[in-house]
């Protein structure tokens, strides 16, 4: 593997590359096999991190809109590692991969087991920041992605998650149809179209002590809705609402200059985020079932659905008929 990624890189560089510290990083991502390795030629280096592409997984996703994301974040205030190089194809050694530079921090979410700890609270409140910088961005500059309009941009993400459920599904689900249509019946117009994240939360994103250093993760980024970012980044598996009350993160966000959405605006994102949830676990259920992959990560996340509808439940039952 690596006297095949030297020899990739060295095509890309256009002068010999070595190659060293070639190793697999540990992780809870599914969807990408994160290596890290020095790249050095004449006159040049760089300690880089490599995200080849699972085999199969929880998502069916690309490398190329994730990586031109990256590549046009750059200089735009938003933290994210510099894009080097990609291989969609596979050429170098079969599986499509890119390759950033590598980054200071670390990604972990036991952190938000010690809510006392400071260091969680200035990072959610950068993650406000960083957020509403995201969100900032112009559309138009990210042509690589779906084009959406305000009108239609909670109905394309509904519609697509609607139908990557019936794909995956291994049995009925009567419970996420119920929150499908009641979701299909009040689908909000966006007051802005934006560069959405998809995943943005705690665990994917690196903090070096008190400071948050990257964005990672963006396999599910895409055009749409800024509230559909904040409807997830506090959800109950990775919220740092310990630390910083939701309010004060929304706050942050709006001093960033976000447009703090209303509460019934915000409330469709969070039910439509548990929906996405549920249908992530069952495409990772239906990838163990049928072999395609062998992590155990996948399978039982079938299990983790009912925990998701009943949350979904919660809050359909609060909103106004």
């Amino acid at each position: 593997m690596q006297e095949q990624l030297e020899a990739w890189l060295s095509r890309q560089v256009g002068r010999p590359v070595t190659v060293s510290g070639l190793r697999r990083v540990s992780s809870v991502g599914n969807a990408r096999e994160p290596w890290s390795f020095r790249a050095d030629w004449d006159g040049g280096g760089q300690d880089c991190v490599m995200l080849v592409k699972a085999a199969a997984g929880q998502l069916e996703t690309t490398l190329g809109p994730e990586y031109a994301t990256i590549a046009g974040l750059a200089g735009s205030g938003v933290p994210v590692p510099a894009a080097l190089w990609i291989d969609e194809d596979g050429e170098a050694f079969g599986s499509p991969f890119f390759v950033t530079a590598h980054v200071a921090g670390e990604a972990d979410t036991r952190i938000l087991r010690r809510p006392d700890e400071p260091s969680v609270r200035a990072v959610a409140r950068q993650l406000a920041v960083a957020a509403a910088r995201l969100h900032a961005q112009d559309p138009t500059r990210f042509g690589h992605l779906p084009p959406a309009t305000c009108q239609d941009a909670a109905v394309t993400q509904l519609a697509h998650w609607e139908e990557l459920f019936r794909r995956q599904r291994l049995e009925a689900h009567p419970g996420l149809v119920y929150v499908l249509r009641w979701l299909a019946e009040r689908p909000p117009v966006a007051e802005r179209v934006s560069v959405v994240h998809g995943d943005l939360r705690f665990g994917n994103l690196l903090a070096e002590g008190s400071t948050l250093t990257a964005l990672l993760d963006w396999e599910m980024t895409h055009l749409g809705d800024p509230v559909e970012d904040l409807g997830w980044v506090y959800r109950a598996l990775w919220s740092p609402a310990r630390s910083l009350p939701f309010d004060e993160f929304l706050a942050a966000y709006g001093e960033a200059g976000g447009s703090v959405p209303d509460r019934e605006h915000l409330r469709w994102y969070e039910v439509f985020n548990e929906l996405k949830h549920s249908v992530i676990s069952l495409t990772g259920a239906r990838s163990f079932a049928e072999r395609t992959s062998t992590s155990l990560r996948h399978a039982d996340r079938a299990a983790t659905v009912p925990a998701f509808v009943r949350r979904s439940l919660e809050l359909i039952g609060d909103a106004p008929c």
